[in-house]
């Protein structure tokens, strides 16, 4: 997962070097793959274009005029067609520099003067996916974005100087997959404390007037919506898209952002509905029916069956659960008002629906892994919030919302003195419990040799006393068997089912009991191994 730490900050007081940050994370269970420095290199400043003129001996090529500050105007020729007069842009001048050591210099461009270069997004480290249609294949226009004072250093303009961590997470960690999971482990890890955001949804005196019933609540555990009017599409703020694309997701405009930056935020999958297009006046989450033909958002024309969950407005569906949304349904630029939907689903449902179709999402993937029930209208409310901040649109009071399957809270009942015992580290009676409570559990510490962990509902991996702790002793197993001369080695999962025969297993074993791929890449990888002693007898 890509943490911008600008972002991460908001969240919690990190203090340190952010490279000393990343190694601590890694020695506390979270492991960092890379950290990547935004803004190296560059020496930009953001100008105007002042006028633009034909060049006098070159077809392809304009002159213009660019203010670059403190009443300074310089001469640059560009070939670029996406400029007009009156356009921000950023700037290199003589003896700036640009990502990769590139340095620009004063020169002569077909007789005509060019005392610095406009600079592409790609120019500036920025990939071009993540810019609008006009920047592209072009230079970065910066117009819409604020805070774009002429002569400003490009870097502080568009908050180039952030640092990024990619986490490598682990499957059974679904609650890190979001700002505020990681921010969790940071506080811990730093030892500070986190700082969520102080939701108040200001609504507006028009109430809601909307149903929402789930008929299938063993796929779909809890379905909220709130609904927004007089909504005002546009981009959004550029401090919301700059943390958007350091993320690695695309900016669209502010309503598809904030369902975006709230799922990066909570790890809450989220989607806006323009509510135009749901004339019943009512959310039914219900399955498909078989054969059933729908759109998605992709403008691709699916066919679904009846164990896959879809919204529906009663009359025709306009989602696929926890996976996509409808083309028929989607957020447009004629968009005047806006349902926001915060659901939580069945996580092997979702998995199934994305394989079978197969179209895997940021939603999908986050929903396969489990998202915690309680999270859903934290979305919501953080959403209708952010339309408020962005001044984008007007919330009514209240929210439609199904609740049938309540998540039930998780105890444990420890042996800490074991788990201590097993970790192999020095760690003391009552820091066993404050890393828990830091971690927001709550505990009970009956004796030393039995306390109480009520999980918070976040953490869906906690299930058995294992959960609560990690081995460190088992590196050091693995560095004393190859020390004397074992090896480890790492061999597929997948196998013949001739490797059976080979090793001359009995025709009535459990084992010959394996799971066939439907899609297998060959004969030799066709079933999932039961035994590793083929796998090892082939790496001697």
């Amino acid at each position: 997962m890509l943490v911008p730490v600008k972002w991460l900050k908001d969240y919690v007081d990190i203090d340190i070097d952010t490279v000393e940050f990343a190694d601590m994370m890694t020695m506390t269970g979270t492991k960092t793959e890379t950290v990547e420095f935004f803004g190296e290199g560059i020496e930009n400043v953001v100008g105007k274009i002042l006028k633009i003129d034909s060049h006098p001996n070159a077809e392809k090529l304009v002159v213009c005029q660019v203010e670059v500050g403190e009443g300074k105007t310089v001469q640059i020729c560009t070939g670029a067609k996406n400029v007009s007069e009156g356009d921000i842009v950023p700037v290199a001048l003589d003896k700036a520099k640009l990502p990769g050591g590139i340095k620009i210099k004063t020169s002569k461009l077909r007789g005509e003067l060019s005392e610095g270069m406009m600079c592409s997004a790609n120019e500036l480290g920025i990939n071009e996916f993540y810019v609008d249609d006009k920047s592209k294949e072009g230079i970065y226009l910066l117009n819409d974005f604020d805070g774009m004072e002429i002569g400003k250093d490009i870097k502080e303009a568009l908050g180039l100087y952030d640092a990024v961590i990619d986490f490598e997470l682990t499957a059974n960690r679904p609650d890190c997959r979001s700002m505020i999971g990681i921010a969790r482990e940071a506080a811990v890890t730093i030892g500070k404390k986190i700082k969520y955001p102080e939701i108040e949804v200001k609504e507006c005196d028009e109430e809601i007037d909307f149903d929402v019933k789930i008929e299938n609540p063993d796929l779909c555990m809890r379905y909220g919506a709130r609904i927004v009017k007089d909504v005002k599409i546009g981009p959004s703020p550029y401090w919301m898209q700059r943390r958007l694309i350091e993320a690695g997701v695309r900016t669209i405009n502010n309503i598809v952002d904030i369902t975006n930056f709230v799922m990066l935020e909570y790890g809450q999958p989220l989607h806006a509905f323009d509510l135009n297009q749901v004339k019943t006046g009512k959310i039914v989450v219900k399955t498909a029916e078989n054969g059933e033909k729908f759109t998605t958002l992709d403008n691709v024309e699916r066919t679904l069956d009846d164990k896959m969950l879809v919204i529906t407005d009663g009359e025709k569906s306009i989602a696929l659960a926890g996976v996509m949304g409808g083309l028929n349904s989607e957020i447009t630029d004629e968009t005047t008002a806006v349902l926001f939907e915060g659901a939580a689903f069945n996580a092997e449902n979702t998995r199934r629906t994305s394989k079978v179709l197969g179209l895997r999402t940021e939603a999908s993937g986050r929903y396969e892994k489990g998202v915690a029930t309680e999270t859903s209208k934290t979305g919501v409310e953080r959403a209708c919030q952010l339309v408020e901040m962005l001044g984008c649109g007007r919330v009514l009071k209240g929210i439609a919302e199904d609740y049938p399957t309540k998540q039930e809270k998780v105890v444990l009942n420890v042996n800490p003195s074991r788990i201590i015992k097993n970790i192999g580290a020095p760690i003391t009676l009552d820091e066993f419990v404050k890393i828990l409570e830091d971690l927001e559990f709550k505990c009970n510490l009956k004796s030393a040799e039995e306390i109480e962990i009520e999980v918070p509902d976040f953490r869906l991996d906690m299930e058995q006393e294992a959960d609560v702790y990690e081995q460190k002793f088992m590196d050091k197993i693995k560095e004393t068997a190859t020390s004397i001369g074992l090896y480890e080695i790492l061999t597929y999962s997948f196998v013949s089912p001739k490797s059976l025969d080979r090793i001359k297993l009995p025709l009535d074993s459990a084992k010959r009991n394996y799971i066939k791929l439907l899609n297998p890449l060959g004969e030799d990888t066709s079933i999932m191994r039961t035994t590793m002693m083929p796998s090892t007898l082939n790496v001697f």
